[in-house]
């Protein structure tokens, strides 16, 4: 139990968990500033998340966080976008 309260309040831990947060918003950010400008075919959320995704490799800290977070919102949008996410939200009523 010592063991997972120290990885608990391990700072290092909790500086990834940002990173993977910050790769998470990274979409969202880049639409609201690009949304528009685009071709209306690429100004897609999952287009924006690919892209979170891609540049969090170029990072030179917290690559695989940074492309975690973006592949994470990918994933969330696509399950909307294809109605997954409300057939699992459904199924857990």
């Amino acid at each position: 139990m010592a063991e997972a309260f120290e990885q608990v309040i391990d700072f290092g831990m909790w500086e990834r968990v940002l990173a993977i947060l910050a790769g998470f918003f990274a979409p969202t950010v880049l639409q609201n500033l690009l949304g528009g400008a685009v071709p209306d075919v690429a100004d897609q959320r999952e287009v924006y998340g690919l892209a979170a995704v891609a540049g969090g490799q170029m990072a030179p800290k917290y690559s695989t966080e940074l492309s975690l977070g973006g592949g994470v919102y990918t994933a969330d949008e696509a399950a909307e976008r294809f109605n997954v996410k409300s057939t699992i939200v459904e199924a857990g009523a």
